[in-house]
Parts: structure tokens; C-alpha cells; sequence
């Protein structure tokens, strides 16, 4: 394990968590449930290494109407 590299993510993870965890706390669900996602990618083609972490909050509405439409073109038939 890289010590540098490893520090180096978990700092910025940190640092963003900081950062958004009330806007994450903000989005939470009925239940109080909240979630942020966090990516960690290291580039070692570069020297020095290039570390990106991203930190992701999402918030998901979902609404759902549904129903039957009598197509026009048939006629009702007697009961």
C-alpha cells in the first residue's frame, strides 16, 4: 500500500465529505435516509501520481400516475 497516495484520498474524501454532507442531509428521504457516493482514481502515468476524488449527492424524485384511456375509435359495448 502506498502510505502517501492512501493519506493523500482519504484526506480529500474527508475534505469533501466536509463539504457536502449537509447538502447530502438536505436530500434525505422520508425514512431520513441520505447517501453520498465517492470515487477515487488514482493516475500513476504521471509523476507525481494524480489522484481525482469525486464526491456525488443525489437526490431521486419519482412520481407515477397510471390509468386506463377507452380508445375513441371503439365503441362501448353493452353490458
Amino acid at each position: 500500500m502506498n502510505q502517501p497516495e492512501t493519506k493523500a484520498a482519504i484526506d480529500a474524501v474527508s475534505e469533501l465529505l466536509d463539504a457536502h454532507f449537509r447538502e447530502a442531509e438536505d436530500c434525505a428521504d422520508e425514512d431520513g435516509k441520505f447517501s453520498l457516493g465517492f470515487r477515487v482514481c488514482f493516475d500513476r502515468s504521471h509523476s507525481p501520481t494524480r489522484l481525482k476524488v469525486t464526491c456525488r449527492v443525489a437526490k431521486v424524485t419519482t412520481d407515477e400516475i397510471e390509468c386506463s384511456v377507452a380508445d375513441p375509435a371503439q365503441p362501448k359495448l353493452p353490458l
